[in-house]
């Protein structure tokens, strides 16, 4: 996990097998370790096993994985420390899932680099690249998103373009095949912001509507029904201001700060009091204008585990809200296969153990 202060520096803390956490030591963290060497962050991103950040000067500095070339300063060695991405300036968003990291400077470029295997970095190759190259086709963007390995781009005249892997239709062109350069998207309304799960796709229009397209198997797309999408869909969902995506779940945020959720649901990490998969948008239990102080004026969503889309759980939700006790009968329901194979195992373990001394005998 990533945060920063108000004092805009960049904490970490979690998984810190490749020095994701820009920690010197090998340990995984519990808790919040402040990165050294970065200062002056306004955005950072999580990619796979690497960190991105944004500094207020238009910079990005990358710590972490870079087999493919994530960090993006000419080499492909880890690094625990945080290095300057090359060649890189006056960028003012930056966007990274997987093993690759996109950045639109201010001038409505877009760069990228890491991973190619994919088309994914847009330069019609698929060529790692282990420092930014101009994604090509694209001008005057505003916002950029990405998924595991497929990209998407809003311009300013509202059009989306997408590119990369698209075995689920996430490209939203009418089919599965990869594309190596941005595609214009045809027959959908103008759009105002884009964002991205992992294999599925996410836009707001200009009349502050929600569409969804790609993977679906887990009601990620919110219409009712779980049949992946080659093309956009549209949501009964309005008055929409920001949406956010991770694996298997998308949510929104809507004017009166309601939050909007829908996908799978099984530890809980929808917020809405139960472990119901939900293909069709449910208001969340949260709402931030009843006493969370928390802004709502962007969400994000996580990736590498399906278990946390609003960054809670339900049973420790529910515990604060309403001071009910842990649910065993609810937490055994849902986890009845994880339980019958952990049983099954030490039943295993005790046979081979017993048999062992009996053979010692």
């Amino acid at each position: 996990s990533i945060a920063i202060d108000k004092n805009k520096n960049v904490w970490t803390w979690g998984w810190n097998n490749y020095g994701q956490l820009a920690s010197q030591q090998p340990l995984n963290y519990s808790y919040p370790q402040l990165v050294e060497g970065v200062s002056d962050a306004v955005a950072v991103e999580g990619g796979h096993w690497h960190t991105v950040a944004l500094l207020e000067n238009g910079t990005v500095m990358t710590w972490g994985h870079n087999f493919y070339g994530e960090l993006g300063n000419g080499t492909r060695e880890h690094s625990e420390k945080p290095v300057i991405v090359q060649n890189l300036s006056d960028i003012v968003k930056i966007a990274s899932v997987g093993y690759f990291t996109l950045a639109l400077d201010k001038y409505g470029d877009v760069w990228s680099w890491g991973d190619n295997n994919y088309g994914q970095l847009g330069d019609g190759t698929k060529v790692m690249r282990n420092t930014p190259v101009k994604v090509k086709r694209l001008s005057n963007v505003t916002d950029i998103a990405t998924g595991w390995h497929h990209a998407i781009a809003l311009t300013s005249d509202g059009a989306i373009w997408t590119w990369g892997d698209n075995p689920y239709g996430q490209l939203g062109t009418g089919n599965v095949e990869d594309v190596h350069l941005p595609t214009r998207l045809e027959n959908i309304p103008k759009g105002k912001k884009v964002a991205s799960g992992s294999w599925h796709t996410m836009m707001i229009d200009e009349g502050d509507t929600v569409w969804c397209w790609g993977r679906n198997e887990n009601g990620m797309l919110g219409n009712n029904t779980e049949i992946n999408s080659y093309i956009p869909v549209k949501l009964e969902l309005h008055n929409v201001k920001d949406i956010g995506a991770g694996c298997f779940q998308s949510m929104a945020i809507d004017r009166d700060d309601n939050i909007w959720v829908w996908g799978e649901n099984w530890n809980g990490q929808l917020g809405i009091a139960n472990y119901d998969r939900q293909l069709a948008p449910a208001k969340s239990l949260i709402n931030f204008k009843n006493g969370f102080d928390v802004s709502t004026e962007h969400i994000s969503n996580v990736h590498g585990d399906a278990r946390a889309a609003l960054g809670i759980n339900f049973l420790t939700f529910e515990g604060l809200k309403a001071n009910t006790p842990f649910r065993w009968r609810q937490f055994v329901n849902h986890n009845k296969k994880f339980l019958l194979s952990f049983l099954l195992n030490l039943l295993l373990i005790g046979i081979i153990i017993r048999s062992r001394s009996i053979s010692a005998v």
